[in-house]
């Protein structure tokens, strides 16, 4: 690809390439040419082609313009040697004297890029940018800029310092826009909220369903472990416990706390047991934290 040939941005400060006019602007002198500015402004072209005085003059003066943003005018209108852009530093004064002038093209570029821009604004400078719509009338940036006063909360629209230039319709339609984003904002809560009593809800069944099958093996491991216990405990003392939950169970391994020659089928008296005392402790514990475990609240 053929790279671009950098052209210097032109001279107005002096005759250059056959100009034939001098704006003056704030005591600078713009040479330029009458053909170039009747071509993008119908203001000027009425100037040099009609009865007003500029017709016959080499100068033309330009009370109450800034010389600065008069260049960066000409700049543009020059721009397909030097690729001019519009930025966030000249599109407002730009804009204003391209509107003045009547430079359509200018015009159209400065609403355009205003539009895209406040798209990436924070709340701030959004109303600004509205009230300059307002102003001069520019519908693609008044639709860009109410859209995105609608992401303001009442305060910060009641508290911005232009908020009294705000036209009564446009008003309207920002709270408008500001109640429905809220009411939106209120169903995807309560949808929300709703999702996450449905899971809660679910956790709980969840951990009821858990805790009991975990209480119903401390019961089965301590019958288990009675049953073990039974091989060296006389029949009249395990006649005392009524063996209906894991309580009673565990009161037995309680009162086992000597070792024995185990009898059970495995070990045939071979092997010594210790008391298992201490296992219902363990399980005592166990089954007290199982208890306390209390499903989330809905």
């Amino acid at each position: 690809m053929a790279s671009k040939v950098k052209v210097a941005s032109p001279d107005f400060s002096q005759p250059w390439k056959f100009s034939d006019i001098v704006l003056v602007v704030e005591e600078e002198r713009f040479h330029v040419h009458r053909a170039v500015l009747a071509l993008w402004s119908p203001v000027f072209e009425k100037m040099f082609t009609s009865e007003f005085q500029e017709k016959s003059k080499n100068e033309v003066p330009l009370p109450g313009k800034k010389a600065s943003e008069i260049e960066e005018m000409l700049l543009l209108i020059y721009s397909s040697s030097t690729g001019r852009e519009i930025t966030a530093e000249n599109c407002y004064f730009l804009f204003k004297l391209a509107h003045e002038y009547q430079i359509e093209a200018i015009v159209t570029r400065c609403e355009d890029f205003m539009a895209e821009k406040v798209k990436e604004k924070d709340k701030e400078g959004v109303l600004a940018d509205l009230v300059f719509a307002q102003t001069y009338k520019i519908e693609k940036l008044k639709l860009a800029s109410m859209n995105q006063a609608h992401c303001l909360s009442l305060d910060e629209l009641k508290q911005d310092e232009i908020f009294d230039q705000i036209q009564e319709d446009n008003l309207k339609e920002i709270l408008e826009g500001i109640i429905m984003r809220l009411q939106t904002e209120l169903t995807e809560s309560r949808n929300l909220a709703e999702e996450r009593q449905r899971k809660v809800k679910t956790m709980k069944k969840t951990i009821n369903f858990v805790q009991m099958r975990c209480l119903d093996a401390v019961r089965n491991l301590a019958e288990a472990l009675v049953h073990h216990v039974s091989y060296k405990t006389s029949k009249r003392r395990m006649a005392r416990h009524r063996f209906s939950d894991a309580n009673s169970y565990i009161a037995v391994l309680e009162m086992d706390g000597e070792g024995h020659y185990c009898q059970c089928d495995k070990c045939n008296g071979r092997l010594i047991c210790d008391g298992l005392s201490d296992a219902s402790r363990y399980l005592s514990s166990i089954k007290s934290e199982l208890e306390e475990i209390s499903p989330p609240k809905t």
